[in-house]
């Protein structure tokens, strides 16, 4: 397993481990579109993600350069509010064939360091409480629960 920047022929690869997060996220969210990344919108965004220099984005490749596992995220420069810059971790999966091989560990560590190298004091991320496994993994590598969201339907 090799990790690198992401660049734009990992397109393909990514946007079918983008519908694997999707396919997991939907179990906790009623209000995620379905499939949104199939379409023509969701691949602009995507490509957009891609493309952003300013983006922390890594992806995971195996010995046929196939694209295993991606995580991306941004450290954004108008939090003006914040004493000290925050990196946000926006997305991180590895395909389900490859996962419990360490692979979101390794992932995470290169985000770490070069979110630290770009200034960042603070890693910030969003995870459903009741995907469990996600939880467990963030809090096994050194996060602990910051903030709560809460959501209410408008009838």
């Amino acid at each position: 397993m090799n990790i690198r920047k992401v660049n734009k022929e990992d397109f393909d690869g990514i946007l079918n481990l983008q519908l694997q997060l999707e396919d997991t996220e939907i179990k906790f969210d009623c209000n995620l579109k379905e499939r949104c990344y199939e379409t023509i919108k969701g691949r602009e965004k995507l490509k957009n993600r891609i493309n952003n220099e300013r983006n922390i984005f890594y992806v995971a490749v195996n010995q046929n350069n196939k694209v295993i596992a991606f995580i991306d995220g941004s450290i954004p420069d108008d939090e003006w509010w914040y004493k000290d810059s925050v990196a946000y971790l926006n997305h991180i999966c590895v395909d389900e064939y490859y996962r419990n091989r360490g692979i979101a560990k390794t992932l995470l560590k290169q985000f770490e360091e070069t979110a630290r190298q770009k200034g960042a004091k603070y890693v910030r991320l969003l995870a459903f409480h009741q995907n469990e496994p996600a939880i467990s993994f963030y809090k096994n590598n050194g996060f602990a629960e910051y903030s709560t969201y809460y959501n209410k339907k408008l009838d």
